[in-house]
Parts: C-alpha cells; structure tokens; sequence
C-alpha cells in the first residue's frame, strides 16, 4: 500500500517532505518521469529537479530499465543511478540509500508501479509515493500488472476518504 498517491510526479508537495524530514529521493524513471518513448529528460523533468537540488534533497534513480537508457536518461544531472534493478528486490535500494547518505526512514521512493517501486521502498522503510503512470503500457505482461494493482489503490481510496470524516 503506498503512503500517498498523486496524479503525477508535479502534485507532490517536496516542501511538505523537509518537514517530515525526508532528505534522499528515489524516482523510477519510465512512466513516472517521462513516458518510455522519452529517452531524455524534458524540460519540465530538468526544472523538477534543479529545484529538488535547490531544496537540498538528493536524488538517486532506481530503475528496472537496460543500463543504457538510464545513463542517457541522467547524463546531464550525474545523480547516482541504478539500473536493471530488479526492483522490488533490496540490492539496488541499499546502494541508492548508502550513495545518497540517508537512511531508508530519511528516504522516499516515487514510482509508477505498486509491485516494483512501492513495494522495494516498502521493505527498505522508505516513504512511499505512488504516481499514476503518465501513459498505458499495452503489454500483456503491463495489463496483468494494472489489473492487479486496481484493487489496491481502490483501498487506499476508501482508507483516505475514510480519513477526512
């Protein structure tokens, strides 16, 4: 289940994260950043996180895409990155956690998918954030995937509408 769930990776209130004293960020990349046709940042992706970067946070990409696409992806933001992953596997979330400095208590994840990002910040403590994917991937393999995640978000609905009576 994730912490909190945004329509997108620009909801997302940082300055509320310094409060809670969050000061390591994990993104994915691919359907949470910029669609897989994206192959480099956009302009608002590099705004995003110039700005983390002014706020003090740092900021690792974790994600479970070829090696390739990753390092062209971060190529101008040199931040620390990982790729294949293998999320939700703890491997990769512990050097992220130990490249940034942070512990997983200080850190927050921010992905699009429930049994990938969520899940390994889950079981690294972090804080996680769901974003809902910026487009449909119509892989059967991504279809089963959505199906199962469905479930999940409607009971995380419930459980925040519940909240706010």
């Amino acid at each position: 289940m994730p912490d909190k769930i945004y329509d997108n990776v620009y909801e997302i209130d940082f300055d509320e994260l310094i409060k809670k004293d969050i000061k390591g960020l994990i993104f994915d990349i691919d359907n949470t950043l910029v669609s897989y046709k994206q192959p480099e940042p956009t302009a608002e992706v590099t705004g995003l996180m110039r700005s983390l970067r002014e706020k003090g946070f740092k900021v690792c990409f974790v994600s479970n895409n070829k090696k390739e696409r990753v390092d062209l992806f971060n190529r101008d933001f040199k931040f620390p990155a990982f790729a294949e992953a293998g999320k939700p596997l703890k491997k990769y979330m512990r050097q992220a956690l130990e490249a940034m400095g942070v512990t997983g208590e200080q850190a927050a994840i921010i992905g699009d998918q429930l049994f990938t990002d969520i899940c390994a910040g889950k079981r690294m403590n972090m804080l996680a954030l769901f974003v809902k994917p910026i487009e449909p991937v119509e892989t059967l393999f991504f279809k089963a995937k959505r199906a199962l995640e469905k479930p999940i978000i409607k009971k995380y609905r419930r459980s925040e509408n519940a909240k706010k009576v």
